[in-house]
């Protein structure tokens, strides 16, 4: 741990994202240090986009030097995404094993900006499932991390987003 009066605060933005009930919020609530913060993103005028989206966010302390800010992206893919992701060291994107599909959208907005990303397949708490089969329902074979993760478990979260910076920063290193 680094001493708090003679270290800078070093920050952090994280995406999660992922299909229509996916567990974002329940993935930044198990591990966020206080309650979610939401807001709402209205649309541009005259964008034809309809209702405004909520986003919601929490921050995480991983030692007194060191924060990370955890973004849910909004519910319909594209609105205010791309304000969301801005300034990310990466992203986590949430699959449900019964309908990978659900995040294909997210999954291709990421690795089309280039954002490191890692896909967290979910499920109850012991449940394996094919993650090579996420893998390639979702990005096609592409080389790109998949974890096992029970939204609701704090140490899976945990685990997760070390996973993820871990790619981001390999990422890096291979593509600066």
């Amino acid at each position: 741990m680094g001493d708090p009066t003679t270290s800078e605060l070093t920050s952090a933005k994280i995406v999660v994202a992922g299909g229509y009930g996916a567990g974002k919020a329940a993935f930044v609530g198990s591990i966020a240090d206080s309650d979610l913060m939401s807001c709402t993103m209205l649309p541009p005028d005259g964008a034809g986009l309809g209702d405004p989206a909520s986003l919601e966010f929490g921050r995480v302390w991983l030692d007194p030097t060191l924060i990370l800010y955890l973004f849910c992206t909004p519910q319909r893919p594209g609105l205010g995404w791309d304000d969301v992701a801005r300034g990310a060291i990466g992203a986590v994107v949430l699959v449900n094993p019964r309908r990978p599909l659900d995040s294909v959208d997210a999954a291709g907005f990421f690795a089309d900006r280039g954002v490191p990303f890692v896909l967290a397949s979910h499920g109850e708490s012991g449940r394996r499932h094919d993650l090579d089969g996420v893998r390639q329902a979702v990005t096609g074979g592409a080389r790109v991390p998949v974890v096992h993760c029970d939204t609701r478990d704090r140490r899976l979260v945990k685990n997760t987003l070390v996973s993820l910076v871990e790619h981001a920063k390999a990422s890096r290193v291979l593509c600066p």
